[in-house]
């Protein structure tokens, strides 16, 4: 298993995530991004799209999420966007 990282992921109205994590994949609006442990520090804006978020305590978790941005840095990975909300079905669109 990877080496896990923080993540926390925020919108206006609460928090979604904010908990240890193995990888995330977000939408930026130049295609999907992954992020793992010790990652480059980098900014990226968030297009609409799936988030990914695997952990060991959780497996592999599916949100749909609107816009904002993703900063990775020594402290792990902040995800700011203006809506997320978990994907029930995993069937993509």
């Amino acid at each position: 298993m990877a080496r896990p990282f923080h993540l926390e992921v925020v919108t206006p109205t609460h928090k979604l995530y904010d908990e240890d994590a193995d990888m995330v994949v977000v939408r930026t609006v130049t295609g999907d991004e992954a992020y793992l442990f010790d990652h480059i520090h980098t900014n990226a804006i968030i297009g609409q799209g799936l988030l990914k978020i695997r952990s060991e305590a959780h497996g592999m978790q599916v949100a749909e999420c609107d816009g904002g941005f993703v900063k990775v840095n020594e402290a792990g990975v902040m995800i700011v966007t203006k809506s997320a909300e978990w994907k029930t079905d995993l069937e993509e669109d």
